[in-house]
Order: C-alpha cells, then structure tokens, then sequence
C-alpha cells in the first residue's frame, strides 16, 4: 500500500523512535524537529501492515487534538489536498470531528482525549501514541499502560509512544525508568537541514524565529532543554536540596496526611515532621483513580499507611463538605484546611520549601513532576498574577497544601504533639 507520494527521510533519534519496538517511548526535542510527523508516519505503517491492528491517537485534551496532529496526519500522511475532501482508500467517520480511520485491511485509527476517553479507550488497543505528552500526569501515563497489556493483540508487540516538547526538569518523562526516551533534534528534521549539514531555507526561517523567543519558551522550544516554565510558581524548590532519598521513617516522628478527596484523581500524600530540624519529609504519595468508590480509596490509603501514627488526615476546599464527610464515613477523619485561601495556602508550601523545611522523597515521583511545572497563566509573553494555568491537573501540589494547612500544625509548637504508643 502506497504511504507517502515520495522518499521519507529520517536521521538520527527520529529514525529509532521509528523502528522501536519497546513497551513505551518517547520522542522528545525542541520544536520543528519532526516528532509528530514521525510519530504519525509510525502509526501509518502499523496500521498498513497489520491487518485488523486497533491504534489510537489521544491527547490530554480531545478539543486540542483536532487543531494539531490530526491535521498532520490528514494533510501530510494521508496527503488530502483538502481536510474535507474523502481518501481514496482510508474511510473517516466523524466528519468534522473524526472518531476514527478505518484502512481496507480492518485496522482502525481512533481519535480521542483523555478528558473523554469514550469508545478510544473503552477496549484494548495494540498501540496508543500520545501527542504532547509532557501535558500528561504520570498517572495518565500508566493508565494508558492498561490499555496495551497485550489481551487481544494483532500485532506482534504492543507498545504505548509518545512525543513531547521539554518541560520541568522533574517531570516525570526524565525520571521514569521503564520509559525509553530519544532526542529529537532540529538536525534530524530533513526541511530544516541539508545532508551535509547545511541549513535549507526554511530551517534558515524557522531557527530565526524560534532562536527569537525568549525564556522559558526559548529554553524549551530552541535549545530543547528541560526547564522551569514561565510564571513557576516554586522557583524556590532545587531538585539538588529539597529532593532527597528515601529512608525509613522513625517510628516516633509525628506524621500527616494531606488528601485532595475529588477530582480525575484521588491524591494522598504523607508527611513526617523531623523534630530536631522541624523539617517536613514528603515520603509516600497515593494517587488513585476517581473511578473508583470512595470506600475503595479510604482502604487504600489505610492500607498504604497501615499501623503508622497520624496525627491528622486533612484535606478539600470550601465546597468539597460532602467528599469530608463520605471519607469520614468509610473510616479517615477528613478535616478541613485551618487556612481556606488557594495562595495563602501556596505560600504556606513555599516559605517551608524556602526555609529548608519541607524535602519530598524520591519515592514520590507524582509529586516531584507537578512542582516543577506548576505555573501562573500567561498571555501575550506576560504573567498574570492570582492564575494557575491547568489548576485541576495538579492534585498532588493540592494535597500538599491541605496538609500543611490543617488545623493546630505540630511544626508550629516546636515540640512533639503526637507520640505513638
């Protein structure tokens, strides 16, 4: 089956992303280095060669998709002249909105986002490629690992891919260690550079104007490095001092946990307080799935922290009552946060990171991803103040604050208020 109307080159990490066959990867690099056309051209061949193959194609957000790889993938894979003009031989259903692409020999491409996965993820798939993937918590992440364990496969490998730009430099692409990452490069991108080397015209166009921007953004999308966004809202936290290595905790520190009770996700987070040093050791994190009950999450987590004393469970804004009350009926005495203002509760967080009061161990990878990516809204290149650009994706940070907001904070008496018997 003809693919592509002329030869297709690829150089460097974006040839071996190509022909991977790992359990998940990743194509990672600056923009305009080709990751998505890659990506997509991969996805292309799977589903010309397999007969009967089930891919999907998903971003974060469903809406997102449709304005970036979808487009891609019709104008430059398929090569429609024209978005709405049919293929010749690939079928879209959906119109507008495709929800998927059927190719002659019974395999299917889905379309779909995580915010509604419906029928893209209802069943299992033998390859799902993620685009924008530093947009995905690593929950997210391992959920679509679920979706390609392998039950029902076409092909002879199942695989979960991805492509990114750069993003915090805890994020969790950097730290998985299950995860293969390759480097895309602007080298690698045959419109950008000649064989031997030499900048082609429009890679002259492109570098110009991507080498223009500035900050973060310049960082990320120019060099490809992986760094703090614009508007970070801890850039006081240093991986190389506030991120330490796990140990076992004392039984006769005092401890706490913070929980954000409702979302897409179910956060726990676990908190001992060193007495000598009144330093607060982040070392375990449960992160669970809203489908689940709420007597399933409250087992959990007591499971998680079976015979360790706590000295308080606390978590949920203003309007979350009701989700206090069921996690107290099924067993965990949720609390209320003593402070109920977001940035008075962030500049709790930040001061103890500040002052050397709060270390998160590495075990708490969920954590560590989100504090270093969580930022203030931008527009037009200028920060805006009193904003958290994608709030609701960041429900360890939202536990974090609860917990060292709750009532009567032994870190503030100086003395040890709780002693296991």
């Amino acid at each position: 089956m003809e693919t592509i109307d002329q030869p297709v080159v690829l150089r460097g990490d974006n040839r071996r992303f190509y022909f991977s066959n790992e359990r998940e990867v990743m194509l990672a690099g600056p923009a305009e280095t080709g990751k998505t056309f890659v990506s997509l051209l991969k996805l292309h061949t799977l589903l010309s060669e397999h007969p009967g193959a089930q891919i999907a194609m998903v971003r974060k957000v469903f809406a997102d998709i449709k304005s970036t790889a979808l487009i891609t993938y019709r104008r430059d894979i398929l090569k429609l002249g024209s978005l709405k003009e049919p293929h010749p031989y690939v079928k879209i259903f959906g119109g507008e909105s495709p929800e998927w692409f059927d190719y002659p020999n019974g395999a299917r491409l889905w379309i779909g986002g995580l915010d509604n996965p419906g029928k893209t993820l209802s069943a299992e798939r033998d390859v799902i490629y993620v685009n924008q993937a530093e947009q995905l918590s690593l929950s997210d992440w391992e959920y679509l690992m679920r979706c390609t364990t392998g039950r029902g496969a076409v092909m002879p490998y199942t695989q979960l891919l991805g492509d990114c730009n750069p993003a915090g430099a805890e994020h969790w692409i950097l730290t998985r260690p299950t995860l293969r990452l390759y480097q895309s490069q602007h080298r690698d991108n045959p419109t950008l550079y000649h064989r031997d080397g030499t900048l082609t015209a429009q890679g002259q166009r492109t570098l110009r104007d991507l080498s223009s921007l500035t900050g973060a953004r310049h960082k990320r999308l120019y060099l490809g490095q992986w760094a703090a966004p614009e508007g970070v809202i801890y850039d006081c936290f240093d991986s190389d001092v506030h991120k330490v290595r796990a140990f076992p905790i004392p039984a006769t520190w005092p401890r706490i946990v913070g929980i954000d009770p409702f979302g897409d996700k179910v956060v726990a987070l676990w908190l001992a307080l060193e007495p000598q040093g009144q330093v607060w050791n982040v070392y375990r994190e449960y992160v669970g799935d809203f489908g689940a009950t709420t007597e399933g999450h409250v087992r959990a987590i007591l499971e998680a922290g079976q015979g360790e004393p706590v000295f308080f469970y606390c978590g949920g804004g203003p309007s979350e009552r009701q989700a206090r009350v069921d996690f107290t009926g099924y067993g965990i005495p949720l609390l209320p946060p003593a402070i109920t203002d977001v940035w008075a509760q962030i500049d709790r967080v930040y001061n103890s990171i500040k002052r050397g009061q709060l270390v998160i161990h590495d075990t708490c990878p969920h954590l560590l991803s989100e504090i270093t990516n969580y930022h203030r809204e931008t527009r037009g290149g200028v920060v805006l103040d009193g904003t958290i650009s994608d709030k609701g994706n960041y429900h360890c940070l939202d536990a974090l604050r609860y917990a060292l907001t709750g009532p009567e904070m032994p870190a503030a008496q100086n003395r040890i208020v709780y002693q296991p018997r």
